[in-house]
């Protein structure tokens, strides 16, 4: 019995820091309509980070989406929840976002869910592991999709895989 409370107690411990960190996602995974293919065809400029500033590179990508001019490096400056190596939680993102005027919807779904929203036409920054070998996720905002591939704007340039000039 103790080993079952002991575990409970973790549960809802790690719910809470979670909760606070990166706030609660919602989960979508219900199948909704969207296109087949679907590309936001806004220009907007794609700025390569150095270091660990994807959130803000991501946050500052979606801003320009909007026409409000941002530059990631400045944005990272003032960026809160950090973690000491220099990522960010999600709910920096969300804090930057709200405070720019933006309503924000931190979500759990599969890549139906993804699409629906990017066919929406504005770019979702999504959270994935780039990386076998390391624990360290990535943001990035997810610009469109095909039947076969889907579109980021990366900023981080050992990932870039195609030139747009």
């Amino acid at each position: 019995m103790f080993i079952v409370r002991t575990a409970i107690l973790w549960m809802i411990i790690s719910i809470i820091i979670n909760a606070h960190l990166m706030t609660l996602p919602i989960p979508i995974f219900r199948k909704r309509d969207y296109p087949t293919n679907y590309l936001i065809k806004r220009n907007n400029r794609i700025d390569l980070q150095n270091n660990r500033e994807c959130a803000a590179f991501s946050t500052a990508y979606v801003l320009r989406h909007f026409g409000m001019e941002a530059d990631g490096d400045e944005l990272y400056t003032n960026f809160s929840s950090k973690m000491k190596s220099g990522n960010v939680y999600p709910k920096g993102i969300r804090t930057v976002l709200r405070e720019k005027g933006f309503k924000t919807i931190y979500y759990k779904g599969n890549i139906n869910s993804l699409k629906y929203e990017v066919s929406k036409g504005i770019p979702v920054i999504v959270f994935i592991k780039v990386h076998k070998d390391r624990k360290n996720l990535h943001f990035v905002p997810v610009v469109g999709y095909d039947t076969e591939y889907i579109y980021l704007s990366e900023s981080l340039s050992q990932l870039v895989n195609c030139n747009d000039d």
